[in-house]
Parts: structure tokens; sequence; C-alpha cells
């Protein structure tokens, strides 16, 4: 490992356990009609976990694409680049031609709209690139469709409202892909292994997976903040359904792990420390799309009891302060000299871009090979 610094609505529910919280963080076509979609039973199996995230994913695409777009826009070009999309002449990485994208949970449609930008200004391989935007929420798709047609008009786009857990429905066929990536989609999913396997079916022999999660706290200042004051001043013990752990896939071990166990070789893990929240200038602003923007963050806010609210915005407001005001040097107006000047500075918000690839098919067979000569 090289490492560098359907619609869910009404949901038939699976059984599924409680967690509490703080456990728990530590020119287009268009597949599945959007404008119906919302009268359509799920079609695909939905527990409690997901209908939360689902919930919250329709609710919250405004308040998410303004409030984080900024911020989660940075990992972007780092995923294109570990996927190799696009593909340039003479570049052999897939068993036969071609360059074809799928984004899942594909949210406004950031990567989609990078990668159409990239290959227009690149040297392709002969034949025209594909693209594809899954995602289970279809606000969000609503939004991507609307900032894709704006953005690159003429393009064509398939828009999937899907499981990505579970993409045979919607996607149909393996192997269909060169180049597979989520963009922080991986930290809402009840099932992060299905999602890899799945993407590891998908993708044609030689293809590469990428996708996005945040640095566990401190590293992460703005959860560092968030979760330090609920822990300190409020309630951390807020009751959420079963959920994987949400900075799982900051640490490199078990990234390796997971990405081998879906079967993908040549797997790299690259920490993006430049991210910096920029858009974000207060602890109101952050609490504000903390509560408004996220799926579970969004629960332990609401889980507060008025007080602990009231105690919760107290703590951040200290904390946040703290963390990014940057004493400067003397005042120019100050006659004494004593006087200095204070400047915000952004919260540090850096990213874990994990990828892999699939065996091209002598590969795979060089390496069954080896395994029945061990047997």
């Amino acid at each position: 490992m090289k490492v560098s610094s359907g619609m869910a609505i009404p949901c038939m529910l699976k059984p599924s356990g409680n967690r509490l919280f703080w456990h728990s963080m530590h020119g287009s076509s268009v597949k599945n009609s959007l404008s119906s979609s919302s009268s359509r039973l799920c079609s695909f199996s939905c527990d409690a976990f997901t209908e939360l995230e689902h919930k919250n994913w329709q609710r919250g695409v405004g308040a998410y694409a303004t409030g984080f777009g900024p911020l989660t826009s940075q990992a972007v070009p780092t995923l294109l680049e570990k996927v190799g999309f696009p593909a340039r002449k003479g570049e052999a990485r897939t068993d036969g031609v071609n360059c074809s994208l799928v984004d899942v949970a594909c949210g406004p449609g950031q990567v989609l709209s990078a990668a159409i930008s990239k290959a227009k200004s690149a040297p392709l391989e002969e034949g025209a690139c594909s693209y594809t935007a899954l995602d289970f929420s279809s606000n969000f798709l609503q939004l991507a469709e609307t900032n894709l047609q704006s953005e690159h008009p003429g393009t064509p786009i398939t828009f999937v409202e899907g499981d990505a857990q579970d993409m045979t429905a919607t996607l149909g066929d393996s192997e269909q892909f060169t180049s597979v990536t989520s963009n922080f989609g991986i930290l809402h999913l009840s099932d992060p292994d299905s999602f890899l396997k799945e993407g590891f079916r998908v993708l044609k022999p030689g293809g590469r997976l990428a996708f996005s999660a945040w640095s566990a706290p401190p590293n992460t200042e703005a959860f560092d903040l968030i979760l330090g004051a609920v822990k300190d001043a409020g309630n951390p013990n807020v009751l959420l359904p079963e959920g994987p752990p949400f900075f799982r896939f900051s640490d490199p071990v078990e990234i390796q792990r997971s990405l081998e166990e879906a079967g993908f070789v040549d797997v790299d893990v690259t920490v993006v420390e430049s991210m910096k929240w920029t858009n974000v200038s207060t602890s109101e602003e952050l609490y504000e799309i903390m509560l408004e923007g996220t799926a579970r963050t969004r629960e332990l806010l609401r889980g507060q009891t008025k007080e602990e609210t009231n105690a919760v915005r107290e703590e951040l407001k200290r904390r946040f302060e703290e963390r990014v005001l940057v004493v400067g040097g003397k005042d120019a107006d100050d006659n004494n000299g004593a006087a200095t000047t204070t400047k915000r500075r952004p919260l540090r918000m850096p990213a874990v871009v994990s990828s892999g690839r699939k065996p091209l098919r002598s590969e795979a067979k060089q390496r069954d090979s080896k395994y029945f000569e061990l047997k």
C-alpha cells in the first residue's frame, strides 16, 4: 500500500439496533424518473440508518451545497488523479478502449463537472467519454442535473437514482466503467463494504476506484470543535440507528484491508492536507451548517435539550474563537507599539483519498494460477 501525507421513502425497515452517537462517530438521460420517485416504495432494502441518512439528504441539499460544497470540492482533483481520469492516449489501463466514469453519491455534481472539464482539455483515447451520476437522493440528483446542464450544456450524462450498496438493479451489467468515484459518499452508507464490492464489480479490468473521507479529529478541526463542545457542554449520548464508525476510513490499515478484501490491488492512501474551510468564519455559521447540512451530526445536535443546546453553542463559540484567532504584529496606528492585530484563519479540514485498481484479466489469471499451485 502506498500512503501519502433507488429512493427510500416510505421505507420498509429491517431490524436494527441503536447506537450512542459518540461511539458511532468515533443534454442528459435519466433512469428511474425523478419526478415520480417520491410516490414509490424504496427499490432497495433499507435499514433504519439508511432511512435517517436519506431523510436528511433529501432535506439538506441546499445547506450542504452552499456550506460544505466549497470545502468538499477541494478533494475532487485528487480523486480524479487517483482514478486516472481521463486516460490519455497511449496509456493502457483497462481491457478494451473506453473512458467511462460513474460518480456514486454524486451530491451536487462536483466530481462530474471537474471530470468533464478535464476531459475536454485532455488528449483522450479513441471513443467519447461517458458520465453517470448515481445518488439515492432524488433532490440531490435534480440539483446535480441543474448544475451540470448549466456548466456543461450538451454533454450527455446519465442520472441514476439508486443504492450505492447494490447497483445491480440500476446500473446492471458488470465491467462497465473505467473509473468509479465517491466524494465523501462512503460516510453515509450502512454497509460500506458492499459499495466497495459493487464498485469492483462494475469496473472494467484495470479500472480504478477512489473515494474520499474525513481525517479523524483533531486533524479535522470543525469536527473536533463541534464534537468536543457537545461532549463537554451537552449530551454526547444521543441514541441513533446502528451505523458504521464515521471516521473508519481515516485509518490506512483499515482502508487497505477493506479495499483488498473487495479485490483491489495497488491500494493508495493520500491525505489532502491543504483543505481548508474558507467559507466558515464564525461559530454560528459552523453550527448552522452542521445542523442543516449533515445527517448524523444533525441528529446529535437535534437530540440536545434547549438548555444543552445553549450551552453547546456557547462552548463552541469559545473554542472556535480560541482556535481560529491568530495574533498578528503591532498595530501600525498604535503610538506605543503595544497593541496587536488579530485575524481569523480558516479551519483545517484534511481529507483522506483512498484508491485501488481492479486487476487486468491477465493478472487475475496469474494470481489464480499461483493460488492453485500453492494448494
